[in-house]
């Protein structure tokens, strides 16, 4: 396995970054924050016009036929600029969810309109505990009758809820034997988005279905089969995540290294210290080992049936490991990192919701543990 960067990769990440540090600067990033959807029209146009948006979906659907290490090292780069907004939801989890789903019909209906930025994509899986886990869903049911299906329960934690056109809901099946998914337009009568606050500005909703009438057609693949598809889907979120922290971590170090070689105490960079650069080293070895991690683990998840293991581990490390590369740098730049002001403090904020999505560190440890049969 080489995790060298292929010339369409390389081609594919010095474009973003172009684009990115141009376009997405941090004043653009503070501004999202207080958003409703967290983007604006014309960077959401932008990534439609560049391909980004339908990266992953093949060229049949309307999209760019890449595979998802090529979208995990477009994910480095947003990472690196704190991007957050429907993209991920929509391209990465909307958009792979109706891959694996889908029939054909809904393929052709939907992911052309992902790829051209027509439709934005919002999945409804957790209840009150934030689980990943096939039991979370259990007070979501679908009653089927006559005329389709009754869809009535409660979703915490939505991304990007507000601005999506569809929501995809998780389900408890008629006779609570495993989970079905629904494709659910969010102006359905009966759907209530309550806000819920995030400390890294990210778009999180609580979201009440009550009542919401469906047909056959909306039920996404077979009835009480989605877990196989759910399953897969937060796997590719979760390395989704681990390729946005090592492009962060990255962008941190080099916030903080600038700032130690600059910050002069006693006459002298406090970067010239031996403290100082052990806490620096540190961090590059952080940085490195999570960048490998989530490239290998991106790369064995587009190319080999069976890469949990590589899965959990990722997830399971750079979660740990950023969220330490935040802590070593606020400690070396002190007071100022933690101003509104500094741009530290965002990426520090944002790295609260990404160790989390998809499964924390401890998640991701029990997983390794169960696969290593120490149950």
């Amino acid at each position: 396995m080489d995790l060298g960067l292929s010339e369409i990769q390389k081609m594919l990440q010095e474009s973003s970054r172009d684009y990115l540090l141009e376009n997405c600067t941090m004043d653009y990033i503070r501004a999202m924050e207080s958003d409703q959807i967290g983007i604006s029209d014309e960077i959401w146009k932008n990534m439609a016009d560049m391909g980004w948006l339908g990266l992953m979906i093949p060229e049949i659907y309307g999209g760019s036929g890449f595979n998802f290490d090529d979208m995990s090292i477009l994910l480095e780069e947003m990472g690196k600029v704190a991007l957050s907004g429907p993209f991920f939801s929509t391209s990465v989890i909307g958009a792979q969810t109706l891959l694996l789903s889908g029939d054909e019909s809904q393929k052709k209906e939907f992911l052309p309109k992902i790829a051209s930025g027509n439709l934005k994509f919002s999945l409804a899986f957790n209840e009150k505990t934030g689980s990943f886990e096939e039991s979370e869903v259990s007070t979501t049911t679908s009653i089927k009758n006559d005329e389709g299906w009754t869809l009535n329960g409660e979703k915490y934690f939505v991304n990007d809820a507000v601005g999506a056109d569809y929501f995809i809901v998780a389900s408890a099946s008629e006779n609570n034997e495993g989970i079905s998914l629904f494709l659910v337009p969010s102006k359905s009568d009966g759907i209530e988005i309550e806000k819920m606050e995030a400390i890294g500005g990210d778009k999180i909703s609580k979201v009440n279905f009550q009542e919401i009438k469906l047909l056959d057609s909306q039920l996404l693949g077979k009835e009480g089969e989605a877990w196989k598809t759910l399953s897969k889907v937060f796997n590719y979120g979760a390395i989704g995540k681990t390729s946005e922290m090592s492009g962060a971590a990255q962008r941190v170090m080099d916030m903080t290294l600038n700032y130690i070689k600059d910050r002069k105490q006693f006459d002298r960079p406090i970067g010239s210290f031996q403290a100082v650069q052990h806490h620096a080293a540190d961090m590059a070895i952080l940085t490195k080992v999570s960048t490998q991690f989530s490239r290998k683990a991106a790369w064995e998840i587009s190319n080999k049936d069976n890469s949990n293991i590589n899965i959990h581990r990722a997830k399971s490390y750079v979660s740990k490991a950023f969220h330490d590369v935040c802590q070593i740098s606020h400690q070396l730049h002190g007071a100022i990192g933690y101003t509104w002001d500094y741009d530290l403090q965002v990426f520090t904020r944002k790295m609260q919701h990404q160790k989390l999505a998809y499964g924390d560190t401890d998640f991701h440890q029990k997983k390794i543990s169960n696969l290593l049969n120490l149950k």
